[in-house]
């Protein structure tokens, strides 16, 4: 379902996450740039609790903020979600920390989109520290003055576990590993 760019409001949200909760095909939520507050972030909380298929939940451009990013991260427990797409939120280093936790026990989150948010150098490092702690997490989005010697340094680690996992699917599908690029 993607609804990005529509005024749905944290009211319309309620009602979407209504809808969904039980859903069971549902694999992708869009919902950036909707005029969506922390109380649209705990409705996608409860859609993440109930839904046993969402793969991909894009939020961005939404002023849901530590406490919005607190109820998301509280949901991601037990889900399916591979991608989360928050960038340009009103995260900070609240959200970060709180988020970091999060990232350092599901093991499904292979991509997370944090651009435009001031979390801080900290805040950076703590969350790709969580994601090279998470065993599947290629790929860490953030603003490049967060990136210090140290944040760069993990950052490869996770460029690089996107590359071995690349020529490990090749390998095992039997494709040419020369072919694969990891971008």
């Amino acid at each position: 379902l993607y609804v990005s760019h529509n005024p749905i409001s944290d009211d319309g949200m309620a009602l979407i996450s209504e809808a969904l909760k039980h859903n069971t095909s549902l694999t992708l939520l869009g919902v950036e740039k909707c005029g969506l507050s922390v109380k649209g972030a705990i409705s996608i909380s409860e859609v993440i609790m109930g839904n046993s298929s969402l793969e991909k939940l894009w939020i961005g451009w939404s002023e849901i903020g530590d406490d919005g990013i607190s109820a998301i991260a509280g949901a991601l427990g037990n889900s399916k979600i591979s991608v989360l797409g928050v960038g340009w939120c009103g995260i900070t280093l609240t959200g970060a920390r709180v988020l970091a936790a999060a990232l350092s026990s599901n093991h499904t989150i292979r991509e997370l989109h944090l651009s435009g948010n001031p979390i801080t150098v900290e805040g950076a490092l703590l969350i790709v520290k969580a994601a090279v702690h998470n065993t599947v997490c290629h790929v860490v989005e953030i603003n490049n003055e967060y990136k210090n010697d140290e944040v760069k340094m993990m950052m490869n680690i996770l460029e690089e576990r996107m590359r071995r996992d690349k020529q490990k699917v090749a390998i095992e599908t039997g494709k040419a590993a020369k072919s694969l690029s990891p971008w």
